[in-house]
């Protein structure tokens, strides 16, 4: 119970910050929970772990959701505005699912790669520098917050969100990069990478891990518990700081201590 809690937790605080929360569990449960298990299923459980900050996200943006829902049912009566930001949704919703599957099986084809656990803890620093430097650039750019979202920066955006399926490399943080390489705004790409991680937790886990819902059990529910409730904390407490941290230095950061940790337990 104690190691789903805490999975739970870190999921639900790695889910939004710039860090890959699958990579986070992955660390976490080869460092200090070690079992034995494949690494194929981790990666399976750390997706279905998802659902936890999925609700979150759905709680706190209700309203929002809400609205998304009954304007997508009444699509043809929208003006262009809103049938841009829906049509921007949906596109980048199609694109980076299909580019996460096929880098996902190609991880799954490889995973004795990642059998070592000092192994795992160097790539995940390297993903996580990469995710620094595209932050750090985007950073240094002029945004424009009445950028609009067309079907093209709905494709890039795809292919950023996508490339997360690859361990180590943040779902919120490249989307929220390739957006700041658009010329998005921080905060609204912020609101977006929410928004956007709806519909792919969702499909992801419906046609990658539907077992998984035959499978609950008390550990389950205390993981996606954990996560709703470190989920809720942590989207309101980095829409406070959006403004005020660097998300280049943080993951920057992040990735040196985790390579002095590798070295240390090594």
């Amino acid at each position: 119970m104690f190691e789903s809690f805490i999975l739970g937790m870190v999921q639900g605080i790695a889910e939004w910050l710039p860090v890959s929360s699958e990579a986070m569990i992955i660390l976490v449960k080869t460092n200090f929970f070690p079992s034995g298990m494949p690494f194929s299923e981790i990666i399976s459980y750390a997706i279905f772990l998802h659902l936890g900050t999925l609700l979150a996200v759905i709680v706190y943006y209700w309203k929002t959701v809400r609205s998304l829902v009954k304007e997508l049912w009444n699509y043809k009566k929208l003006e262009n505005l809103r049938k841009n930001y829906l049509n921007f949704l949906m596109i980048t919703t199609i694109i980076s699912g299909v580019l996460g599957l096929v880098l996902l099986k190609i991880v799954e084809k490889y995973e004795t790669f990642f059998d070592n656990k000092s192994s795992i803890n160097i790539l995940v620093a390297l993903f996580l520098c990469i995710t620094a430097v595209l932050l750090y650039v985007t950073e240094k750019r002029k945004k424009n917050t009445k950028v609009t979202l067309t079907k093209k920066r709905a494709i890039i955006t795809g292919l950023f969100q996508g490339s997360a399926a690859i361990p180590g490399i943040s779902r919120s943080g490249s989307t929220v990069a390739g957006m700041g390489l658009l010329g998005i705004d921080k905060e609204r790409a912020l609101e977006l990478s929410f928004i956007l991680s709806i519909p792919i937790v969702l499909l992801a886990n419906i046609f990658l891990n539907y077992t998984e819902f035959f499978n609950m059990n008390l550990n389950h529910a205390i993981a996606l518990g954990s996560a709703f409730i470190f989920g809720i904390i942590t989207i309101e407490l980095l829409l406070r700081l959006v403004r005020r941290i660097r998300f280049s230095y943080f993951v920057g950061v992040f990735a040196l201590l985790l390579i002095i940790l590798t070295f240390v337990l090594s």
